[in-house]
């Protein structure tokens, strides 16, 4: 409408302008939602898709979970929590392939550590371009990976079953690679007791979910559908429906444009593959035999019943319980409000997308049925 209310956040100042002169060509804005909302960036969930969804807009706390930001959710300080979630099972063989990928190996001939290059002297290494740079100083673990478990995630996976001698030390393993906190010890303030009691009146109000899953069938994620429906969402919330379809559409024309740019400088050829484990080895990628599937997923059963939890409604939700066997997780309330914003047709997606992690994993997370080896055997 010409009026100047959006709230334009630059390093320096915060002015407000009109929709067009915040997306302009030369605009150097941002929304800054950080004063009361927070984003847990679970490890080898997208996150290379959440930092070019929502940049400096919102906090985002990585790779670990802070104490200090969970007492502010508990106080109220941050009212707003958001978590990307993925399938438990597939997000720790992406942590572990990952690692094996960019951690420096004895007779590396990559870069080792970081190095500044080009004109403005950015610093790259071994997270933004593993085919060149690799990290050092993680000895211990890079020789667990690759020796201890001939750098195949289902050596781990299978040494993790209940009835193997080989649990205890690969239980300890597991903690010891980057990027596998559990979702339970990410939101542990919501789930054991004595730290859920700590939550005020005024605290965490909101619990929002994006799933990242891709489901039987599908080429791809709703993952960027769910990323474009929460920044919708946070603008509608601020500036109302108007303000954000308007603001949705201008963000669009301007990324379009961009990425006309880059490509008629022919400069989209790098920075695709930054941080993602799925673009390098991926023809010779180890997969999981059904029993290291079964004893993983069994290991992480408490990240599938928070998950059940996210969905709401107890053991009568009209998924039919998506899985017998599998209880939900006893968790504070808000846990139940991950998939309950956005439209309709979104909330069905959110709920789709945690449905489909569930029964991908179905057959092994039903303990009733007996162990792993008994369940593989039957098949």
């Amino acid at each position: 409408n010409g009026r100047r209310h959006i709230k334009c956040f630059t390093h320096t100042t915060m002015t407000e302008v009109t929709p067009e002169e915040f997306y302009s060509e030369d605009s150097k804005c941002w929304h800054s939602f950080k004063a009361d909302t927070v984003l847990f960036h679970v490890g080898k969930g997208g996150g290379g898709t959440l930092h070019s969804g929502f940049g400096k807009n919102i906090q985002f706390i990585h790779p670990f979970p802070q104490s200090s930001i969970k007492k502010q959710l508990q106080n109220g300080l941050l009212r707003t929590l958001i978590v990307n979630v993925r399938d438990p099972v597939d997000r720790f063989i992406s942590a572990f392939n990952w690692r094996s990928i960019i951690l420096c190996h004895p007779n590396d001939e990559r870069h080792r550590g970081k190095k500044k290059i080009g004109k403005g002297k950015r610093t790259v290494g071994g997270t933004k371009r593993p085919d060149e740079f690799c990290k050092d100083h993680y000895e211990e673990e890079e020789i667990m990976l690759r020796e201890t478990y001939e750098s195949n995630p289902n050596v781990l996976a299978e040494a993790l079953c209940h009835d193997s001698p080989l649990r205890p030390r690969a239980e300890q393993d597991f903690g010891n690679i980057h990027h596998s906190t559990t979702l339970t010890q990410w939101l542990d303030f919501l789930i054991d007791p004595r730290l859920a009691k700590n939550i005020t009146n005024d605290g965490i109000q909101k619990f929002l979910v994006l799933p990242v899953e891709k489901r039987s069938g599908a080429n791809e994620t709703l993952f960027e559908k769910h990323i474009e429906n929460l920044q919708r969402h946070l603008l509608k919330n601020r500036y109302g429906v108007d303000a954000s379809d308007k603001m949705m559409q201008l963000a669009q024309e301007k990324k379009v444009k961009k990425e006309e740019e880059k490509r008629r400088l022919n400069k989209a050829k790098r920075e695709t593959h930054l941080h993602s484990s799925s673009k390098f080895h991926n023809s010779t990628k180890p997969m999981l035999t059904k029993l290291g599937e079964c004893c993983l997923a069994r290991y992480l059963i408490d990240d599938y019943r928070l998950i059940q939890s996210m969905l709401g409604g107890g053991k009568a939700s009209n998924i039919d319980l998506a899985i017998a066997g599998l209880d939900p997780l006893d968790a504070h309330p808000v846990i139940q409000k991950a998939c309950t914003w956005g439209n309709e047709q979104h909330k069905q997606e959110c709920r789709g997308d945690l449905i489909s992690m569930l029964m991908r994993r179905a057959k092994y997370l039903d303990e009733s049925k007996g162990s792993c080896s008994a369940i593989v055997s039957a098949e």
